[in-house]
């Protein structure tokens, strides 16, 4: 269990700080540029760490595990990484990751049905204080259109969520039924990266080619790295503690993008102290679940 808490923490870390990237590269590129060029990064360093590992041509998976984690992808990599890039654009870095970060009660109750873990009162307290953040989120303010305000939210975000919720239940499974943490991790993202060039248009992703500037990319391929290596960290924890448990652990990554964007995103993303009380709550959920 401490071992899987740990990764989770790790995981939690890393993509914490992606989003913040993201947020700055979109300064001088599109939604789809972010998409494209994130996902191929990611695809690449889990290439790279399969061979590192000399699992890539192993075949130390089995074919449910590849079914499921396929699945995953279409879930999580397709799905909910391009509504989740598509919610930081409309409403920020910060605000899309507490936002976001709803999705372990969606874990919890699936991981209840599906996988048959328990439902202590630890883990529902622990679960109710992270999402209790998110009635702390304020709503952006539109400054280049005259100071109106975005709606907080969005269809995006809430079926980014409900994406992210159902993603550690399916990643569990696999990892229960012959997948590893690499490869499982290379399978999803190879899966939405296809899917992303053959049914991008569907999300209103254009796989086109066109000038982007060399800061946006930094950004967008370091934010895929990062991303890349905490999705190799969720599933190690996974391997070490249920998801009910995982999942709302590496949902602290709220607080970490909260501080960077405070910090990093001036006059690109506005934060005040409602946002830094959603951060905080979400801490505090995650101390809960640890001290349970």
């Amino acid at each position: 269990m401490e071992t899987g808490i740990f990764y989770a923490i790790v995981a939690g870390l890393f993509w914490g700080t992606s989003p913040v990237l993201v947020k700055r590269g979109l300064v001088r590129a599109d939604v789809s540029a972010a998409t494209l060029y994130q996902q191929a990064t990611i695809l690449v360093t889990l290439i790279v760490a399969a061979l590192y590992e000399g699992k890539l041509f192993a075949g130390d998976i089995s074919p449910m595990a590849i079914l499921v984690f396929a699945g995953t992808g279409v879930v999580g990599a397709y799905l909910g990484r391009t509504l989740f890039i598509k919610t930081v654009d409309q409403i920020g870095a910060a605000r899309a990751q507490s936002l976001n970060n709803s999705s372990p009660l969606i874990t919890v109750l699936l991981a209840a049905l599906f996988l048959g873990e328990p439902l202590t009162l630890t883990v529902l307290v622990g679960v109710v204080l992270i999402i209790s953040g998110v009635f702390f989120i304020t709503e952006p303010e539109d400054r280049a259109a005259g100071g109106g305000a975005k709606k907080l939210l969005t269809l995006t975000s809430i079926m980014a969520t409900v994406c992210y919720g159902i993603v550690p239940v399916l990643k569990k499974f696999a990892t229960e039924n012959g997948g590893t943490p690499v490869l499982g991790a290379l399978v999803m993202h190879a899966t939405g990266l296809l899917l992303l060039v053959t049914l991008g248009s569907l999300l209103k992703i254009e796989f086109k080619a066109e000038r982007i500037a060399t800061s946006s990319v930094v950004c967008f391929v370091s934010a895929g790295f990062l991303y890349a290596i905490g999705s190799i960290m969720t599933l190690k924890a996974l391997t070490y503690a249920p998801a009910s448990v995982a999942a709302p652990v590496w949902s602290a990554q709220p607080i970490v993008s909260f501080f960077l964007a405070k910090t990093t995103l001036k006059g690109i993303e506005a934060v005040n102290w409602r946002d830094g009380v959603a951060a905080v709550m979400v801490v505090a959920g995650v101390l809960v679940l640890r001290l349970g």
